[in-house]
């Protein structure tokens, strides 16, 4: 397979837009996100419904706007949209992504605009618009965290919230990812929980919380570029194996630590000050 070299572009992105519109070229639209569905194939879902459950607590979510950055492809609208009420758009610069976006709004019959365009250089009339922004691994794509932060921001009304997570590349998981495929782990830059947490402090936002998320995934660990072969069968089906014996146990026996070693995500929520 031709590898596809990150590009540099705005903020420092080392992924660049051809690096994404390869990658959607590749992959399936996702299945509709049920969070009542019970099973460790669903595990990871529930754990999500769960952390953002705690995050909506005690906010009236069916008045408020939510936009998703880096929306392609995204099952997430939809989801925040049944399960929470929000008004949802999203926001990609690959056109593909952009669709598929679409297609999965429309599929589930839900209504939501989406905006094929840079979040660096959005429409004058999404600025301040909204009330909470969603990014599910986008920062860590960017060499100047912060720049790509405070760009994020700029959609946010005052006081308004930001959900972001990155994968937990930092460490262990990282350097596994770098030895199975290095042109992968070099489209992300490696963020600590410490370092994600000053880079939102650089970006003049006010930290709620930021933590681990899962104890272990090892399908965070992508070989997607592999041939399919036998090997690349095997690396899959014993990523599923070791994971979900784990979640089992985290499901039916005890809950078992979120950490720096094996939890395959960081997140983090922080609030734009109010004028």
């Amino acid at each position: 397979m031709k590898e596809t070299k990150p590009s540099m572009g705005p903020g420092g992105d080392i992924a660049g837009k051809e690096f994404w519109e390869e990658w959607w070229k590749r992959t399936r639209l996702p299945a509709p996100l049920d969070p009542e569905r019970r099973g460790l194939k669903n595990y990871v879902v529930r754990r999500f419904h769960h952390t953002f459950e705690q995050i909506f607590a005690g906010y009236d979510t069916s008045s408020m706007e939510l936009v998703e950055v880096g929306c392609a492809q995204s099952a997430y609208l939809p989801y925040f949209a049944k399960q929470f009420g929000f008004k949802v758009s999203g926001i990609d610069r690959s056109e593909m992504g952009c669709d598929r976006a679409r297609m999965i709004l429309e599929r589930e019959g839900v209504k939501g605009e989406v905006y094929c365009t840079d979040f660096f250089s959005v429409p004058a009339q999404l600025i301040g618009r909204f009330d909470m922004l969603i990014a599910f691994g986008v920062v860590e794509h960017f060499e100047q965290t912060a720049e790509a932060l405070r760009a994020m921001a700029k959609l946010l009304k005052p006081g308004g919230r930001m959900f972001n997570y990155i994968p937990n590349f930092a460490g262990v998981l990282g350097e596994y990812q770098k030895l199975l495929d290095r042109v992968m782990y070099d489209a992300h830059v490696p963020l600590s929980r410490e370092e994600l947490v000053s880079a939102h402090r650089d970006a003049a936002l006010e930290i709620e919380s930021c933590d681990y998320l899962l104890p272990i995934c090892l399908e965070v660990i992508n070989v997607e570029r592999w041939p399919r072969n036998l090997f690349h069968w095997f690396t899959i089906r014993s990523h599923t194996a070791i994971s979900r014996a784990v979640w089992w146990v985290d499901d039916h026996i005890v809950r078992l630590p979120q950490n720096r070693w094996t939890s395959p995500l960081i997140y983090c929520v922080a609030r734009k000050p109010p004028v």
